[in-house]
C-alpha cells in the first residue's frame, strides 16, 4: 500500500479541530461559510469538465472514431460500439445503446411488464431469447460468429474459453475466434487479447499485451483506457500518458479511472494540482455504482475519509459539531469501512484516528452541554 496512509495524526490538532459554540451568529456564518464553500466546488468542478473535455477532444482528433452508429431507439449518436456502450440483441444482430437497455430493465423490474418490447426484438421483430436460455443463445451466436461477426467471434470466444453458458471448454478455440476479432479491429476482441497476453497464457508477452491495449483503448473501449492507465501506473512513467487515459476512461464513468484520478488529486500527482474537492468528487464516483457485497476500495475509501475531514476542518473553520455542517459522520464512515481490510498495511493507524475523533467528539459534546447548563 502507498505511504499515502502513513499519515501523522497528534492530539493537540484533534483537540483543537472541535469549537462547541452553537449560537445564532455561529450557525448562520456556518451556514454562509457552507454556501461560499458550494460554489467554490461547483467552479472547481466546472474546471475539471473543461480539462476533461479537452482530453477527449484532443483523443478524437488524435484517433477519430471509426465504428459510431445511432441507436435505433432513442436516435443518439454512440461514438464507440463496444460492449461498455450497447446491448446486441442476439437475434438479428443489430444493438441499441446501453441507456435505452437499462430503462427497459429498470420498466421490467417495477412493473413486470415489457410493454415496451413486448418480447420481441425491436429492430427485426423475431422472438426475444429468454434471458438464461444459453442453448438459443449459444446457437444465435454461434451464427453470426461463422459468418465472421467480430463482435460474436469474441463473445462466443470468452464462452469456449472459459467452459461456461453451454459452450464445451476449449482454450485454443476460444483463443483463435478472440484473435479473429482482434484481426478486425473490434475494441472489445483487441482489449480481450490483451488479457490473454497478460494472464491467459502459459508465458506473459508484455509486448503483444500493450499492443493490443493501445489499439483497443485509442478505439474507445474505456475498460483498456482503465487497464492503460494502470499499466503506465505500475512502470512510474509516462505521467502525461497515465493522466490522458484514466481521464478518458473517468469520462465514461469506470469506477477504478475515477478512483486512480481521485487519488492523483488528493496526491497532486501526474501533473494535477492538490485539490480535496475534485479528491472527494472523483473518490464519491467510485463508489455510486458499487453494489451491495462489492469489496471496498481502501484507496478511494481512504482518499474519501481524509477529503471530508479536511474540507470540514478548513472551510468551516472548526466549525464542526453544527448538525448538518460536521463532516465527521461521513468521514468515520469510510475511515471504519477500513477498518481490519488485510490490504491496509496501517490498520492501526486507521483504529487509532477512529478512537481519537470518537472521543473527541465526545469530548466536545460535553463540554456544549455545561455551557448550555451555565447559560440556563
Amino acid at each position: 500500500m502507498h505511504n499515502f496512509f502513513c499519515l501523522q495524526f497528534t492530539g493537540t490538532m484533534m483537540r483543537s479541530m472541535f469549537i462547541t459554540s452553537q449560537s445564532p451568529e455561529t450557525k448562520a456564518r456556518a451556514q454562509l461559510i457552507k454556501e461560499l464553500s458550494d460554489n467554490e466546488e461547483q467552479l472547481e468542478l466546472l474546471l475539471e469538465s473543461k480539462r476533461v473535455a479537452a482530453v477527449v477532444r484532443l483523443q478524437d482528433e488524435l484517433h477519430p472514431p471509426l465504428d459510431s452508429e445511432d441507436c435505433p431507439i432513442c436516435l443518439k449518436t454512440i461514438k464507440h460500439v463496444n460492449c461498455m456502450t450497447i446491448v446486441r440483441l442476439f437475434c438479428c444482430g443489430g444493438l441499441i445503446c446501453k441507456q435505452c437497455s437499462d430503462e427497459r430493465a429498470a420498466k421490467y423490474k417495477s412493473e413486470k411488464n415489457d410493454d415496451m418490447y413486448r418480447g420481441k426484438c425491436p429492430l427485426c421483430w423475431e422472438k426475444m431469447p429468454i434471458e438464461g436460455d444459453y442453448k438459443e443463445i449459444g446457437s444465435m451466436l454461434l451464427k453470426h460468429a461463422n459468418k465472421g461477426r467480430a463482435w460474436a467471434q469474441v463473445y462466443v470466444g470468452n464462452k469456449y474459453f472459459n467452459g461456461v453458458n453451454g459452450f464445451d471448454l476449449g482454450k485454443e478455440k476460444g483463443l483463435k475466434l478472440i484473435e479473429e476479432s482482434a484481426d478486425q479491429r473490434d475494441q472489445d476482441g483487441l482489449f480481450e487479447m490483451a488479457l490473454t497476453c497478460k494472464e491467459r497464457t502459459l508465458e506473459r508477452n508484455e509486448s503483444r499485451y500493450m499492443h493490443y491495449l493501445n489499439e483497443a483503448a485509442d478505439l474507445g473501449q474505456q475498460d483498456a483506457q482503465e487497464e492503460l492507465a494502470t499499466a503506465y501506473n505500475r512502470r512510474n512513467n509516462e505521467q502525461e500518458q497515465i493522466l490522458h487515459y484514466a481521464t478518458l476512461a473517468a469520462s465514461h464513468g469506470n469506477s477504478r479511472a475515477c478512483g486512480m484520478l481521485g487519488h492523483f488529486f488528493m496526491r497532486a500527482e501526474c501533473g494535477l494540482t492538490e485539490s480535496l474537492i475534485l479528491g472527494k468528487h472523483y473518490s464519491e464516483m467510485y463508489f455510486e455504482d458499487a453494489e451491495e457485497g462489492d469489496p471496498c476500495n481502501p484507496v478511494s475509501a481512504f482518499n474519501l475519509s481524509l477529503a471530508l475531514y479536511r474540507l470540514g476542518l478548513g472551510l468551516f473553520e472548526r466549525i464542526m459539531d453544527i448538525p448538518g455542517h460536521s463532516p465527521i459522520p461521513k468521514s468515520l464512515f469510510w475511515r471504519r469501512a477500513l477498518k481490519g481490510d488485510p490490504t491496509v498495511e496501517t490498520n492501526d493507524l486507521v483504529i487509532k484516528f477512529i478512537s481519537m475523533v470518537e472521543n473527541e467528539a465526545k469530548v466536545a459534546a460535553q463540554t456544549a452541554g455545561r455551557r448550555q447548563d451555565l447559560l440556563h
